[in-house]
């Protein structure tokens, strides 16, 4: 043994470690390193049963302890969509400057979430993992600063600006809009249960019909204007895909939102999306009056 050498140590188990490239680091700007997984996982537990406890407080108190779609998609399945290709990343960082990531993905009718942790630009260690329908709960897990990507996040001594970080800050008048989308998107998936055939596409297979999601919304066939029965007005975007010598109507029902009084600027907010290869289904939603031009989504 020897006085003058190197040494460093699990932060879990405290077994020295005679070199650094046996540890393993799970975050960035961070001086906490490990010998082993196992240990990785015992260090972070108190931080998992934290976050599933938030979620879990959260659900309670907006109702949404038994949501359909958190099973929809196996977890590790899940995992991997959301951090391949994200549509968000919020980073939280406290005094210490330790971060934790939120990774959001905009899957079907839900969002998958990713709470966890980065290393290298990568995600390291998952805190917590689930799926939601619901913009209020959504809104609560944006938690921090909204980047661009994790390579933003990374601490590096230059003089180059990063870009600004975008932060939403919600006003009572959006809890109501958010909570009436809940209302609707309830009722309009009530409406599809009673009126979908036997024969139709599964519920268990609309997560294969993702990736017509965006092309429906930006590149629609038809795109009808009606009201419901409580004088809200609906947009149906629909679409007619052909795959694999199948045809089937891929549709997109959203509320609109008018963002001023001052200018005709129009918001739609998707409520529903599904794929149907059902003609009836199909013309329950081209009601109301064919409108034509992009609307801003």
């Amino acid at each position: 043994m020897n006085f003058n050498k190197n040494l460093y140590y699990c932060c879990e188990c405290k077994t020295i470690i005679s070199s650094i490239e046996k540890l393993l680091f799970v975050e960035e700007k961070s001086s906490k390193g490990f010998c082993s997984e196992s240990c990785i996982e015992d260090f972070y537990q108190p931080l998992i049963k934290y976050f599933e406890n938030c979620e879990k407080l959260s659900r309670k108190r907006l109702n949404l302890e038994l949501e359909d779609c958190q099973k929809s998609l196996p977890e590790k399945e899940l995992v991997d969509t959301v951090l391949e290709a994200p549509d968000e990343i919020w980073k939280a960082s406290n005094e210490l400057g330790e971060e934790t990531f939120t990774y959001i993905k905009q899957l079907n009718n839900s969002y998958g979430i990713i709470i966890c942790k980065v290393y290298e630009e990568t995600a390291s260690f998952v805190l917590l993992v689930t799926q939601t329908n619901s913009f209020l709960l959504l809104s609560e897990i944006r938690f921090g600063e909204k980047i661009m990507s994790v390579t933003f996040a990374k601490s590096e001594d230059t003089n180059e600006e990063l870009p600004p970080s975008e932060s939403i800050e919600l006003t009572e008048d959006d809890y109501i809009f958010m909570q009436l989308l809940e209302n609707k998107k309830s009722k309009l998936l009530a409406d599809l249960l009673v009126k979908r055939k036997d024969n139709d596409i599964s519920f268990e297979e609309f997560s294969n019909f993702e990736p017509f999601f965006s092309e429906t919304l930006e590149n629609p066939d038809e795109v009808f204007e009606s009201k419901d029965n409580e004088g809200d007005l609906f947009f149906n975007y629909i679409k007619s895909i052909l795959l694999d010598n199948n045809n089937f109507y891929y549709i997109i029902s959203c509320l609109k939102r008018k963002e001023s009084t001052e200018t005709n600027e129009v918001s739609v907010f998707p409520v529903l999306a599904f794929p149907t290869n059902d003609l009836e289904l199909y013309s329950h939603f081209r009601v109301g009056k064919k409108v034509s031009g992009l609307l801003q989504n």
